[in-house]
C-alpha cells in the first residue's frame, strides 16, 4: 500500500539522516539481544541491515553479556542496541551498557533508539553522572517522551530523536511475507511485567490471543551459546586466544537468534488481517507488513508515545477502541 510505503520511507530517511553521520568506517555491536525476544531481534536485524546498506564495516556482532572487551582502535565506533531497556525496568541490560561506556572512554559510542523508563528515585541522576564522564557518547530516543527525559537529565551527552531501527529491515525480506492474510484477527497480549493491570486478557473479536511465539528449538541453541561463552572466558583466563570461539558465537547468534526470530515474527503475523497488540514491535512489524493495527499501551505508555511521535497521518494505526 502506497501510504505504508511512504511512511516507511520517511522513517528510514530520518534514521539515515541522524545516524549515518555519526558512524566511523568501522563499527562493533557490543550488546546484541542474545535472548528470545522477537521485537529486539527485529531491531538487531534492522541495525545490521543499516550497517551493510550504508557501507560500514561490522567488526563484531557481540551479544549482551558476551562482549569480551577487546582492545579497539580509537577510530572504531561502538554501537549499543536500541530497544526498551534504558532505565531500571530491565536493569541488567542497562548495567551492561554502563560498563561498556565506562571501559571505552576514548571510542565514540552510539546508543541506538531507546524507550526510557525509570521507576527508582535518584537512579536516573546516578546514571546520568556516569554517562556524563564519556565525552563522545551519543544517545538516541525513539519517541518524544524519551527525548524529553534525555534532554533534561542527560544533556551533558549528545541526544537525538530517531525512529526505531527495525524500519531498516531489508524490504525484500518483508515483501515475502506481505499480502497473505486470511481474514483473521490477532490479539497479541504480552505476558511480562510491562502488561498494564487494566489491559483486558481477551477480546471477543479475536480469533487468536497469544504473546509472541517462543520457538521450542530456541533453548538448546541458547544453551550452546552459553557453553561457548564459558569456553571463551576460560581460554582468555589462561592466556589463550578465543577469537575462533567468539566468531562462532557471533555466527550462531546472528543465524539462530536474529535471523530465525525475525523470520518467525514475520511468518507469525502473515495470516492476520487485523491486529491488536500490547507490544510495540508487533505494531511496528504490522506497519512494515502493511497491516492495520490497533494498540493497547504498556505500563509506561511506550506504544502511544511511539505512535504519537511517528505515525501521524497513518490512519491504519490507532488506539484500540477508538474509531
Amino acid at each position: 500500500m502506497e501510504h505504508f510505503e511512504k511512511k516507511i520511507a520517511q522513517l528510514r530517511q530520518e534514521i539515515a539522516r541522524n545516524v549515518k553521520p555519526l558512524l566511523t568506517e568501522r563499527v562493533v555491536i557490543a550488546d546484541a539481544p542474545y535472548y528470545s525476544n522477537i521485537g529486539d531481534s527485529l531491531i538487531w536485524r534492522g541495525t545490521t541491515d543499516f550497517i551493510h546498506e550504508n557501507g560500514f564495516k561490522l567488526l563484531g556482532n557481540y551479544g549482551a553479556g558476551y562482549f569480551p572487551f577487546p582492545n579497539l582502535d580509537k577510530d572504531v565506533t561502538i554501537l549499543l542496541m536500541g530497544g526498551g531497556n534504558f532505565g531500571d525496568l530491565w536493569r541488567s541490560l542497562q548495567d551492561i551498557r554502563l560498563e561498556i561506556i565506562a571501559r571505552y572512554p576514548e571510542n565514540r559510542i552510539v546508543m541506538l533508539p531507546q524507550s526510557i523508563c525509570y521507576e527508582t528515585k535518584g537512579l536516573i541522576d546516578k546514571d546520568a553522572d556516569l554517562m556524563a564522564r564519556h565525552t563522545d557518547l551519543h544517545l538516541f530516543a525513539r519517541d518524544k517522551s524519551g527525548y524529553n527525559i534525555l534532554s533534561e537529565h542527560f544533556s551533558r551527552n549528545h541526544v537525538y530523536l530517531v525512529p526505531d531501527m527495525a524500519f531498516y529491515i531489508d524490504p525484500m525480506l518483508l515483501a515475502r511475507h506481505r499480502h497473505r492474510e486470511k481474514g483473521k484477527t490477532l490479539f497479541l497480549l504480552r505476558s511480562d511485567k510491562e502488561l498494564h493491570q487494566t489491559t483486558p486478557t481477551a477480546l471477543r473479536e479475536a480469533d487468536v490471543t497469544t504473546d509472541w511465539i517462543n520457538p521450542k528449538q530456541f533453548l538448546p541453541k541458547m544453551y550452546s551459546l552459553i557453553i561457548a561463552k564459558r569456553l571463551s572466558e576460560e581460554l582468555r583466563r589462561h592466556g589463550v586466544g578465543s577469537g575462533l570461539v567468539d566468531r562462532a558465537i557471533q555466527s550462531g547468534g546472528s543465524r539462530f537468534i536474529r535471523d530465525s526470530l525475525t523470520r518467525k515474527g514475520c511468518k507469525f503475523l502473515e495470516p492476520f488481517s487485523r491486529i491488536v497488540t500490547t507490544r510495540l514491535h508487533t505494531m511496528i512489524l504490522s506497519v512494515l507488513m502493511h497491516k492495520p493495527v490497533e494498540y493497547v499501551d504498556n505500563t509506561y505508555g511506550k506504544l502511544s508515545a511511539f505512535a504519537d511521535t511517528w505515525f501521524d497521518g497513518l490512519a491504519e494505526v490507532r488506539p484500540y477502541g477508538r474509531d
